[in-house]
């Protein structure tokens, strides 16, 4: 499992990246090209929006992956080991049912809005709202991922039986 979220990992990380990095390049180009030449690219904001809303979506999973998203755990932290157990078990699940709601409800809407092009892109909005699903079946495998880990039995810490 920790391959497996190595690799996520380090695709997440590589394609937030890139959405930075083409959406700095962007905006660069469309500010020096209106102020020192005069022209402007129209399809720069619509392609800059999709890059940034994809950058979002697949941030969050990459926080959430890494547990490093906002929580409040102020309670949590106080309670005995194994309750905190069934309160994680709980939070675990919970959030594998409403990763697969988001992506379910996700794919509806971004099936909707594939019939209503961006102005300067000429290709259809649906393609930054298939993050919404993306997303969600991507926190659906993390989340699967930390219920398997806290559903699992213990692994003893015996040793190994010796070969005598």
């Amino acid at each position: 499992m920790r391959v497996l979220s190595a690799i996520l990992d380090r695709i997440l990380s590589a394609a937030i990246a890139v959405a930075l990095l083409g959406i700095f390049f962007l905006n660069m180009y469309q500010v020096i090209g209106r102020y020192l030449f005069g022209i402007g690219a129209v399809w720069i904001p619509d392609l800059t929006r999709l890059l940034f809303i994809w950058m979002v979506f697949l941030g969050t999973v990459l926080m959430y992956l890494r547990r490093r998203h906002l929580v409040i755990d102020f309670v949590q932290v106080r309670m005995p080991a194994g309750v905190r157990r069934v309160t994680e078990t709980v939070i675990a699940a919970s959030m594998l049912a409403l990763s697969l709601i988001l992506a379910r409800v996700g794919w509806r809407i971004a099936m909707i809005r594939m019939d209503i092009p961006y102005t300067g892109l000429e290709i259809p909005t649906g393609i930054a709202y298939l993050a919404v699903p993306v997303a969600g079946l991507l926190l659906a495998l993390v989340s699967a991922g930390q219920l398997w880990q806290l559903l699992r039995p213990a692994v003893s810490a015996a040793p190994p039986p010796s070969g005598d």
